[in-house]
């Protein structure tokens, strides 16, 4: 069977090329998808071949194993396009969350500029239900189409809790933002404080080092980063990785890092914050495996 599509199909690519952490082998097929009707043909493709099938945005949040996926990637990073209906904003699933909060600032539009610098889609922002700041991107969803039987869907009932969603099953091509109004001036000033803020506190990611930003998933009244730090693993490496000596939520990757390095520092750390706070840290970060995401 053949696949026909507008947007990139690729054989045997690499995935460490379409994630921030530069990490992951081959991807049996590789799909940059134009638009939603790409994303149909691909599901009814890989249903027929009997393969695995996995959406992504630009991969910020995502680290593949080293075997890679046996099945079909599909990105919506060409899928970018944003519009401005009075106080909504419409997404595509594929646009760049820091586009859309520029774009909101612009029209004088508030609602989750507090979420600036984090990386990533607003698809997959959306999924993940990110938050940064108080600040939860769920707040502000209004609807979503979604890809079911083939043909776009919208739905209104979601439902959102820290870092997930009731959308992490459904295939996600458009959301719709509902913001307020707001002096742009007052906009300007709270991104500027957020980006200092990242700045001073965030590691500054160059070149061919590697991030997915936060790894693990902030435990109830207590943050991450802080007991990873008390635990003694600041500065901790492993191969490739390292864990961040300017926030300890951060790991960096080298050129030619591996999985199992990822991996083996994600067990070692939360080893000792269990060794030392009796507290069991959970990944933010989606590991996926040679089929399917599986629970590290």
């Amino acid at each position: 069977m053949e696949l026909e599509t507008k947007g990139k199909l690729m054989i045997s690519e690499l995935l460490s090329s379409h994630t921030s952490l530069h990490i992951g082998g081959k991807a049996k097929y590789f799909l940059i998808a134009a638009d939603s009707c790409d994303i149909a043909k691909a599901k009814d493709f890989a249903e027929k071949e009997d393969i695995p099938i996995m959406i992504i945005g630009k991969g910020s949040n995502v680290l593949f194993l080293d075997e890679g996926f046996s099945g079909m990637v599909i990105s919506t990073e060409d899928m970018k396009k944003i519009k401005v209906q009075g106080t909504k904003i419409i997404a595509q699933a594929g646009a760049s969350l820091s586009e859309v909060i520029k774009i909101a600032k612009e029209a004088s539009l508030s609602g989750i500029e507090e979420l600036i610098g984090i990386p990533g889609s607003v698809g997959g922002a959306s999924v993940m239900n990110a938050s940064a700041f108080d600040c939860e991107i769920g707040e502000y969803i209004k609807a979503v189409k979604v890809l079911k039987d083939g043909a776009e869907c919208r739905i209104e009932n979601m439902q959102f809790d820290y870092r997930k969603s009731s959308l992490s099953d459904e295939f996600v091509v458009e959301i719709e933002f509902k913001f307020s109004k707001r002096e742009k001036e007052y906009i300007e000033n709270k991104i500027s404080e957020i980006m200092e803020y990242r700045r001073k506190n965030h590691p500054t990611v160059t070149g061919d080092i590697g991030t997915c930003g936060s790894v693990f998933k902030n435990p109830q009244d207590s943050f991450a980063g802080e007991l990873i730090e008390q635990a003694g693993c600041k500065g901790m490496n492993i191969g490739g990785v390292k864990v961040s000596p300017k926030h300890c939520n951060f790991f960096l990757t080298e050129p030619g890092a591996k999985a199992k390095d990822f991996i083996k520092l994600v067990e070692t750390v939360r080893d000792k914050v269990k060794k030392n706070f009796d507290i069991t840290l959970e990944l933010e970060v989606k590991v996926i495996g040679k089929e399917k995401e599986i629970q590290i």
